[in-house]
């Protein structure tokens, strides 16, 4: 999903609204970010195969991600740009043995990375702006190439003003580990004045934003986050690779700022929601699973970097 493209260029009237978001500093897309993230104790509960497993305790969980989305080609009608996403998870589990009063703990490392090329092209429909859509990704494990897929998206502008911004769409994956292939779209962007907006893109994300300091912003509300996925090897004698896939829900506040030469600091923290994880065999269904497990709400603290080395200095 392109929040940020299609609200950058899904305007009537492109080149003039591509310079009304240009003049907000928040609304610039910038193509390379790094974050980390920290998790608080939780506990957790799983099964495998229907049978219950022993609940236990999460005592580390910390990612560290990077992305790069860069243009390659742009004119009133084409987007054309490549894009990259790793991931690094580092975790501890404590649980208790069956046959004794000891506990057992595990570590795991975990790496995944994602590269693609994305097309974007503008329209006109009764009218109205209408934003088409298409990326091929290539996802890889710490191995070797494990899947290529494609998200197809659509979205047509229904209002664009100074004040409001209203778009809706629909989008479809092939890649048969996501929980709903087929998900609509619903954007939504209000100015209540020149410092607080409410900015929503169902079933993304949902904040009420307001700017403070001159070149700072406050947001409160919540972030649909569903890139936690990897690829498991080696967990059965038949050496089955097998994908894992959590969603987190993450609440809280977000404070960004705008730093010297086109850098952005988050500093983010609240509680992060667990509704579900999942493992199961890569060429199968999210609702073929294998094991399934469920946690309690945790407490994250979150730090992150958003620059682009492009962006050329205001006279």
């Amino acid at each position: 999903m392109l929040p940020l493209t299609i609200k950058a260029q899904s305007q009537d009237s492109l080149p003039k609204k591509a310079v009304e978001y240009v003049v907000d500093k928040f609304a610039e897309r910038r193509p390379f970010s790094i974050d980390y993230k920290q998790y608080g104790n939780y506990n957790s509960s799983s099964t495998l195969r229907g049978q219950d497993l022993p609940d236990g305790e999460f005592t580390k969980y910390s990612q560290l991600s990077a992305s790069a989305n860069i243009n390659l080609f742009q004119n009133r009608r084409w987007l054309v740009q490549v894009n990259g996403f790793y991931r690094y998870v580092s975790a501890e589990y404590n649980f208790p043995e069956s046959t004794a009063a000891t506990s057992q703990t595990v570590s795991r490392d975990l790496h995944y990375h994602t590269e693609g090329l994305n097309l974007t092209y503008f329209s006109k429909l009764f009218g109205k702006t209408v934003i088409y859509s298409g990326s091929i990704n290539v996802d890889w494990s710490e191995r070797s190439l494990e899947r290529v897929r494609g998200l197809f998206t659509g979205a047509i502008v229904l209002k664009a003003n100074n004040r409001t911004k209203i778009n809706v769409g629909i989008l479809y994956t092939t890649d048969p580990g996501t929980f709903i292939r087929v998900i609509p779209t619903f954007l939504l962007e209000h100015k209540f004045n020149e410092s607080l907006t409410a900015d929503i893109f169902l079933p993304r994300y949902a904040y009420l934003r307001k700017k403070m300091f001159g070149n700072g912003r406050l947001s409160a509300g919540w972030e649909l986050d569903p890139q936690t996925t990897f690829f498991l090897n080696d967990l059965d004698e038949n050496r089955t690779t097998y994908q894992y896939r959590q969603v987190d829900v993450n609440t809280g506040l977000l404070y960004e700022h705008i730093l010297p030469g086109s850098i952005t600091l988050s500093l983010r923290a609240g509680v992060r929601l667990y509704p579900y994880a999942r493992t199961f065999e890569k060429d199968r269904s999210f609702t073929d699973y294998t094991w399934e497990g469920r946690a309690d709400a945790a407490p994250y603290v979150n730090i992150g970097f958003s620059f682009n080395p492009f962006a050329k200095p205001k006279k």
